[in-house]
């Protein structure tokens, strides 16, 4: 069965369209009759982001005209910045997620820790040379003052967020920089050790988990519960246009569900 793509024409509001279209049966299939009260509490919707979700409940209150009306099962794919705990907080997400897995790291944890890393290699670069017991003319450039720290250790969490979301192994950063800038580079790849090892061997003692890991494992794990027991009530896929491979892969497992549709903005 070919999976059921939709786009919403530009220039409508996007989720209000979402909304009274499914209040008038016509999602996952057009045409099809209303769900009833009930049935509408057994859909699940899967937005991009958490801010989706509330701005689709508000959708539909406009929808229904302000009538009291049963909420679909909605979800967040993507943590966004503003709440780390977007997935973890759906039960149905974390049923299949394995016992005993590593407790996640909070983003205040991460960032102290990676702040005192950035400070750490920032005096070990400040110190004098063993071989001249001169300062390097440009050693901790950047990281000279605890906010400058701060500040990096934040680019190396986005950094960080970015490789392993997108399955990238940090070890090839080495390979990026040609040889005519292997000087600078290797500077840089000092500086970037902070995300290649010192990292994960922190993680790894204290048996953490990053954030972006624990994403996927729920993902994952969402995906090996809808190939085991695939729901009867429909799976819709909502104004989700870029993901990263494990949310692509869990949305490959949706439109595979014979009751499932992907409904997405007409670009202009």
């Amino acid at each position: 069965m070919a999976p059921r793509i939709y786009t919403v024409a530009a220039g409508t509001p996007f989720l209000t369209a979402v909304a009274r279209a499914l209040l008038a049966g016509d999602l996952p299939v057009p045409g099809g009759k209303p769900f009833a009260p009930l049935g509408m509490a057994e859909v699940t919707l899967l937005l991009p982001t958490r801010r989706a979700t509330r701005a689709l409940q508000e959708a539909f209150l406009r929808a229904s005209n302000g009538a009291a009306v049963l909420l679909p099962k909605l979800k967040a794919l993507a943590e966004g910045s503003e709440d780390l705990d977007i997935i973890a907080g759906v039960e149905d997400f974390t049923a299949g997620a394995a016992a005993g897995a590593p407790r996640v790291i909070s983003m205040l944890d991460r960032h102290l820790v990676l702040t005192e890393l950035v400070q750490r290699w920032a005096a070990a670069e400040r110190a004098p040379s063993a071989q001249d017991g001169e300062i390097g003319g440009y050693a901790a450039a950047g990281a000279a003052t605890p906010a400058q720290a701060a500040r990096l250790a934040k680019e190396l969490a986005r950094l960080m967020d970015t490789l392993e979301a997108e399955n990238v192994n940090p070890e090839r950063l080495a390979e990026l920089v040609p040889e005519d800038f292997s000087e600078h580079w290797a500077r840089t790849l000092q500086f970037l050790q902070i995300v290649t090892q010192f990292w994960p061997a922190h993680l790894a003692e204290r048996r953490l988990a990053s954030p972006v890991e624990h994403c996927k494992r729920l993902l994952h794990a969402e995906v090996a519960r809808l190939k085991a027991q695939p729901p009867r009530a429909p799976v819709i896929v909502v104004g989700v246009t870029g993901a990263d491979p494990a949310a692509f892969e869990l949305i490959e497992a949706v439109l595979s569900l014979p009751n499932s549709a992907l409904v997405l903005p007409a670009l202009d």
